[in-house]
């Protein structure tokens, strides 16, 4: 396993509703949890599969042939950014692109929001894909674990399942957008007081 670091970009309301995912001991829930309110273990079960997984990754905007609905509201995954590599061959050069701007990118809602709320966070990640196991992160960034072609792949992009805990979550920034000068810069830093570090689980204790 792997423990990554990761930002999640969020676009929210107000200054209350974003201090309140860490203040609430909620953490980042799923789309589809804040949408049904309850879920099952049963349910949840049926929804980390490969095809959802896909239609997250893939087609978030496209309508859900089960519920009828665009998918994104009905999603269990949770997506985050974490940075790629882009490998240009003719150019014989590779591009960064930061986990940072595409969260921002995401947290403005691609420019079109003056602010952005992004959260800095850790998950477990699996090295091979599982999407079945809902405690490990899959990593589609990772052209060795998902080699289907995919547009999105230089987002860097991680996906949790279900919710992220609180205490996965080390704080909250809030950022500003000026159109003017298309500049973006922090303006407050919130941070979470029952952040647990991951170097706990950096050490392995065997069977006695």
């Amino acid at each position: 396993m792997i423990i990554q670091w990761c930002i999640k970009g969020m676009s929210l309301p107000n200054d209350s509703e974003a201090r309140d995912i860490i203040d609430s001991r909620g953490g980042i829930a799923s789309n589809w949890w804040r949408e049904v309110h309850q879920i099952t273990p049963a349910q949840v079960r049926e929804k980390l599969s490969d095809a959802n997984l896909d239609l997250h990754v893939n087609h978030f905007t496209d309508i859900d042939p089960v519920t009828t609905l665009p998918f994104h509201r009905m999603t269990p995954f949770i997506s985050l950014s974490c940075g790629a590599v882009e490998r240009e061959v003719a150019a014989k050069t590779n591009y960064v692109h930061t986990a940072l701007r595409t969260a921002l990118w995401f947290g403005t809602e691609f420019g079109q929001q003056s602010t952005a709320y992004l959260y800095t966070c850790w998950l477990i990640v699996g090295v091979r894909a599982a999407v079945e196991v809902e405690s490990v992160a899959e990593e589609v960034r990772d052209l060795n674990s998902y080699r289907r072609y995919s547009a999105y792949q230089t987002e860097g992009e991680v996906v949790a399942k279900i919710s992220i805990p609180d205490n996965h979550i080390q704080q909250c920034q809030k950022w500003t957008f000026d159109r003017a000068s298309r500049k973006v810069t922090p303006d407050w830093v919130h941070p979470n007081p029952r952040f647990t570090p991951p170097d706990r689980l950096s050490n392995i204790r065997e069977l006695i």
